[in-house]
């Protein structure tokens, strides 16, 4: 007997998948594990260091002006940076 458990991201997304599997030995003494598999992910090291930057899902969690939004709150701030620096 075995039991799936799948884990999922905020936006759906396929984190991990636990499989939980009951065995017994020769006393019948009844032992189990746990394994975890990870999703194969093609990513590239570019896109899982942007990732921690990035909301769970993107660009599919997320709505069309989301990129205009971040660009002017990253504007804001660095303004607000130079300005505290002058």
């Amino acid at each position: 007997m075995s039991l799936l458990i799948e884990e999922r991201d905020e936006a759906g997304n396929l984190t991990a998948t636990y499989v939980a599997s009951a065995s017994s030995d020769e006393k019948g003494k009844s032992d189990g594990r746990v394994d975890i598999v990870y999703p194969e992910k093609g990513d590239t090291i570019w896109t899982r260091l942007l990732a921690i930057f990035l909301p769970a899902g993107y660009p599919h969690s997320v709505t069309e002006d989301y990129m205009w939004y971040q660009i002017y709150v990253g504007n804001s701030v660095a303004a607000d940076v130079q300005l505290a620096n002058e």
